[in-house]
């Protein structure tokens, strides 16, 4: 159930932020806010800020929810060359989640210097 109700907020936040980043909505949001000064004045200025603040922070956490999906995808994808690769070390499959010692162990491995 957990896991479900994960994947319905990851979609539901990946879509939104599609659709937030699209030119039409930042021009909607521009003209919302024109209105918003025209109509309130400075009186509605607090309220415009909260208003923007708090849809920029949770914008902000959807973008980077996508963000941590592709990277994931993308060392899955890595993953999978390096595995079936021939020559390749398999023991740098993964390698993303290791700690530094255990890449300078890797590189040191390696026979590579850099």
């Amino acid at each position: 159930m957990l896991k479900r109700l994960n994947e319905i907020g990851s979609r539901i936040s990946g879509q939104t932020a599609d659709l937030a980043g699209a030119p039409l909505s930042i021009l909607l949001v521009a003209m919302f806010c024109a209105g918003w000064f025209l109509k309130a004045g400075a009186a509605g200025e607090n309220t415009l800020t909260l208003i923007l603040s708090v849809a920029s922070i949770t914008l902000t956490q959807m973008v980077l929810n996508g963000q941590r999906r592709s990277e994931k995808a993308l060392h899955l994808k890595m993953d999978e060359l390096v595995i079936a690769m021939d020559g390749a070390r398999n023991e740098v499959a993964g390698i993303e989640s290791k700690s530094i010692e255990h890449l300078e162990a890797l590189r040191h491995n390696s026979g590579d210097s850099a």
